[in-house]
């Protein structure tokens, strides 16, 4: 079984849902609900619950909101022990602002404190890094950290999520270090100027980026990988609770295939029914994720 290692931010998620249409520069009537988040938490959390030890690399500060997502990552089993731990300062904060179909609207975050994630920092853990078989990168961390882990650790396996539109571009010209790409079609199309899907897969593969997993909401999901192009419809949702940390959770359910050396086809529907459950969830993550519930899910 392979080891997994997780890079990067950890945030508290505060979700805002209103059941009527927003009235910009006025007060809205909303619900708030208040979770533990962020790309890189999400994705160990979730490989976490499928059943995997797992190694989380971050950043914490030592405020209320930094310890209890701290104590919730040892009650899990996480291994957090090589994170920077640093006083006097907040945790990050992500706010998302959630439509009537539970789909993002706004989103704003407060990431400051990642940025104490350096490559200087990095270096210093070069030697816990170096005993992972699988390197997932979180592309919320530096630019500068980014490269630094992406050409050290070119003997690894290296899995990122672009994040989104704005962040994809910091890797852009680095693609040839990524073993497994995931991003939707928004951020594909930032990556690649390219009319036609196929022209677009085809122009990043000779960029480097040699496996593709891409997604685009309820439309078909596509793995590329250099030989071959496997499209996957995902599994149909009658009501969305909340649609953020679903790439996430998509991303974490084909690790998981990835831990136990599945084949492509399994590592699709295992991230298929990732996906499924967690967007039955107010959170970004669901509590009530396992292997043995992805199991029970018929495609």
């Amino acid at each position: 079984m392979l080891k997994v290692l997780i890079i990067g931010a950890q945030n508290i998620d505060i979700f805002v849902k209103s059941s009527e249409p927003y009235i910009l520069h006025d007060s809205n009537l909303s619900k708030v609900h208040i979770a533990f988040g962020g790309v890189a938490r999400n994705i160990t959390e979730n490989i976490r619950r499928l059943g995997n030890e797992c190694s989380f690399l971050s950043v914490f500060g030592d405020d209320h909101f930094s310890k209890t997502a701290k104590n919730s990552l040892k009650e899990m089993g996480v291994d957090i022990a090589e994170s920077l731990f640093l006083k006097n300062a907040s945790n990050s904060v992500y706010l998302g602002v959630m439509d009537q179909d539970n789909d993002l609207f706004l989103g704003l975050n407060d990431m400051d404190i990642l940025k104490e994630l350096t490559s200087k920092f990095l270096e210093s853990k070069k030697q816990f890094i170096d005993s992972f078989d699988i390197i997932v990168i979180d592309n919320n961390l530096s630019q500068n950290s980014i490269v630094y882990l992406l050409q050290t650790y070119q003997h690894k396996t290296i899995v990122m999520d672009a994040v989104s539109t704005k962040k994809v571009l910091k890797i852009k010209d680095h693609l040839k270090y990524i073993d497994l790409l995931k991003v939707n079609q928004l951020e594909l199309d930032e990556l690649s100027n390219k009319a036609n899907l196929l022209d677009q897969i085809s122009n990043l593969q000779k960029s480097g980026a040699t496996n593709l997993l891409i997604t685009n909401q309820d439309k078909d999901i596509i793995l590329a990988t250099n030989d071959k192009l496997i499209t996957e419809k995902p599994i149909k949702i009658d009501k969305i609770v909340n649609a953020t940390g679903a790439g996430d959770a998509f991303l974490s359910g084909f690790i998981h295939g990835m831990i136990h050396s599945e084949n492509n086809q399994k590592k699709l529907s295992l991230a298929k029914k990732t996906a499924y459950i967690t967007l039955l969830s107010n959170n970004s993550t669901n509590e009530l994720l396992s292997i043995k519930e992805v199991e029970k899910i018929n495609e």
